[in-house]
């Protein structure tokens, strides 16, 4: 799977080094809506994808924990973007080999991902893949992963966009925890465009 992943990034890469800038996404901020799963997560990594979907173990929205997010993105590119995220929700983050404390606290999360696109910012709708890198702190605890994920764009109108993103984030220090990363929101420009 990391072999398609890292291969297909190569080709967008390789295409978009020969492509004309004109559909760059302009700097831009965003707003995001944001639900963690963890139960799924945990399910995925226990019983596997295809019996998590075939017996619906996946968590539904009423069981997911609600953040906000503020987003900067830039095209570096017709097809790739970079974007930078500051996530802030309030849970019970379940620190690996950690007791809970039992209350609820700030999970603030940053994290920096290039998103590369199926199709420029000149069309309606375009998919994109998503990696980065990420770190995360919690009480007392900061931690660091990996977040990998799919995502589409929709055009409410020139360089305004509505986004909808979902991540699975990889855990790369013993304070990370897996879980999934689901965000809806909308990104405008803050310049003008030349």
């Amino acid at each position: 799977m990391k072999k398609i992943i890292l291969s297909l990034f190569a080709i967008t890469f390789f295409v978009t080094a020969f492509s004309q800038d004109e559909y760059k996404k302009q700097p831009s901020l965003g707003i995001h809506f944001v639900l963690n799963d963890f139960k799924t997560a945990t399910d995925l990594r226990t019983v596997g994808l295809s019996n998590v979907i075939k017996t619906s173990q996946y968590s539904k929205t009423s069981g997911m924990i609600a953040g906000m997010a503020v987003s900067y993105i830039q095209g570096l590119s017709n097809s790739v973007d970079f974007a930078g995220t500051l996530t802030g929700s309030y849970l019970n983050y379940p620190v690996p080999n950690k007791i809970s404390g039992g209350k609820s606290q700030l999970l603030l999360e940053a994290v920096a991902t290039g998103n590369v696109k199926l199709l420029s910012d000149k069309y309606r709708v375009s998919p994109f893949l998503t990696l980065g890198v990420g770190a995360s702190k919690y009480g007392g605890y900061y931690s660091a992963f990996i977040p990998a994920g799919v995502g589409i764009q929709a055009k409410l109108f020139e360089g305004t966009f509505a986004v909808l993103n979902s991540q699975y984030r990889i855990p790369v220090t013993e304070n990370s925890a897996y879980h999934l990363y689901h965000s809806f929101g909308i990104v405008a420009p803050i310049s003008k465009k030349k």
